[in-house]
């Protein structure tokens, strides 16, 4: 089928657009599981605590 020029190659174009978006999609999430365990890792790093009380805070009453 030839309009203008243009060819419709069918599944051809569908087969890649799927496999485009697929690598897109799995981009998205590994970058997503980056940023989670750089958070995670801040939190960590900068977690302050109290060397007097092991977080109870009743026994300070």
């Amino acid at each position: 089928m030839d309009i203008m020029g243009l060819e419709f190659q069918g599944l051809a174009n569908l087969s890649n657009a799927l496999l485009l978006m697929l690598l897109g999609m799995v981009g998205i999430f590994v970058v997503m599981a980056v940023l989670l365990v750089v958070i995670v890792l801040l939190n960590k790093a900068t977690d302050k605590k109290d060397k007097n009380n092991s977080g109870d805070e009743k026994t300070q009453q």
